[in-house]
């Protein structure tokens, strides 16, 4: 594998490709409810660990390597590579090809491997190198996650549950769910596609649930809409002080028989945005926030969120986007996110001149906006997160903020933008 790797060293310094990954909520599936439940992978035959082991070094370039065997079931599956704690930026190799990369290696990313992948052994090879675009990530904290840690590769079927929107709003007084399933259809004819769902109160009553069928024409994808009368149930509007949570479940079903549970939480009410505050179910929020990224452990983490939380601070302030536990654990223990971009330039913050900060770099407003893509479709339906910071207080201001702040505008209606570095300029809703 040693001599693969080699090959694909100089195969990536001779390459120039695009980098793409899957812009969708970021989940993983379970075979069984009670797994999906407890998040429980053990049992799940279509999910393994992807953890790479070294395979040297060729000058800056560090090579990890992990051997994949894919089994013959898997053919009407679609298989994704789960990629975070990198600590550097990345090339994915894949049977002696590079078939992408990334320059942003703060953000967990959902790659889509299957055109890439043999039956049999496959050899799935990060090679780890110094960014194109350091100066985009130099007033970032370093990550105090084990590198590689998190990283998975999954398969899914074909005709299944591609993402999923997910609100309950009230409305006169009562609760109402709003659950947009999206369905994929990757076969090349007409799919019947089954879904099934239920959910349930913080207080674990069921409240609704059923199977719905749809026809999803090929290769393409088509929105299943649930709308639920939850009822005058109030008490349940999710909150820092009081962070309930409802509980649903995504499902598909073929043959009759269940598969793919995708477990979904809900925290009901609105984060908005009114004449310069931040409302949360309808009241101002005053906020106390504090810099925080997560420790190298989810329990840590939980230790930590829950001290801050007892000396009177409600919102935490990312340099970037976090593991998903993380915001699993501020939608459990109640406590506000302000979800940033992997956006921390530090250059000559100052200097408007074209070029002169590299948020006025016309050269790199791809670069802004993928990582601002990345980072909102993979949590957007967290009700921790109020709000959305563009970059780094010191990343200056220029053509790739006004842009990434227009993108962001373009999708997100409620929440508000902030960008710390706008100066009084208009590209910030603060």
């Amino acid at each position: 594998m040693k001599k693969l790797a080699l090959l694909v060293v100089f195969m990536a310094l001779c390459s120039a490709l695009s980098a793409q990954n899957v812009l969708r909520s970021q989940f993983t599936l379970y075979d069984t409810r009670e797994d999906s439940v407890n998040r429980d992978h053990s049992k799940t035959l279509n999910h393994l660990t992807y953890s790479p082991k070294s395979l040297g070094n060729v000058g800056s370039i560090s090579m990890y390597g992990m051997k994949v065997a894919v089994p013959a079931s898997w053919n009407d599956y679609n298989v994704y590579l789960h990629i975070e704690n990198t600590h550097s930026a990345y090339d994915i190799a894949i049977n002696g090809s590079v078939v992408t990369y990334s320059e942003d290696y703060s953000t967990p990313k959902d790659y889509f491997i299957s055109p890439y992948l043999r039956q049999g052994d496959n050899d799935i090879v990060l090679l780890l190198r110094p960014s194109n675009y350091s100066q985009l990530d130099q007033g970032a904290a370093a990550s105090t996650c084990a590198q590689f840690s998190g990283c998975y590769i999954f398969a899914q079927h074909r005709a299944s549950v591609y993402d999923y929107d997910a609100a309950i709003v009230a409305r006169n007084g009562k609760l109402h769910l709003e659950l947009d399933i999206i369905a994929g259809n990757d076969f090349n004819y007409e799919e019947t596609i089954s879904i099934g769902y239920d959910i349930y109160t913080p207080e674990r009553k069921l409240v609704d649930y059923a199977v719905r069928e749809f026809n999803v024409a090929a290769k393409s994808r088509d929105t299943l809409k649930v709308r639920i009368d939850l009822g005058a149930e109030l008490r349940y509007l999710w909150s820092a002080a009081k962070p309930s949570l409802y509980r649903t479940t995504l499902y598909i079903k073929r043959g009759g028989k269940p598969f793919e549970y995708l477990p979904v939480r809900i925290g009901a009410g609105e984060t908005t945005f009114e004449d310069g505050k931040i409302y949360r179910n309808g009241k101002p929020l005053v906020i106390k926030d504090v810099a925080y990224n997560a420790n190298q452990s989810r329990m840590q983490s939980r230790k930590d969120i829950l001290a801050l939380k007892s000396k009177g601070y409600n919102t935490l302030r990312p340099d970037s986007p976090q593991p998903l536990w993380f915001y699993d654990l501020c939608d459990d223990v109640g406590m506000y996110v302000i979800e940033q971009v992997a956006l921390n330039p530090t250059a000559q913050p100052n200097n408007r001149a074209i070029g002169g900060t590299p948020s006025n770099d016309h050269k790199l407003v791809d670069e802004y906006l993928n990582r601002t893509k990345s980072m909102y479709y993979r949590t957007r339906n967290r009700a921790c997160i109020i709000a959305y910071s563009l970059a780094g207080s010191e990343a200056g201001n220029g053509y790739c903020l006004y842009k990434t702040y227009q993108w962001l505008k373009s999708v997100e209606k409620k929440r508000p933008v902030l960008c710390s570095s706008a100066a009084g300029e208009w590209n910030t809703d603060f």
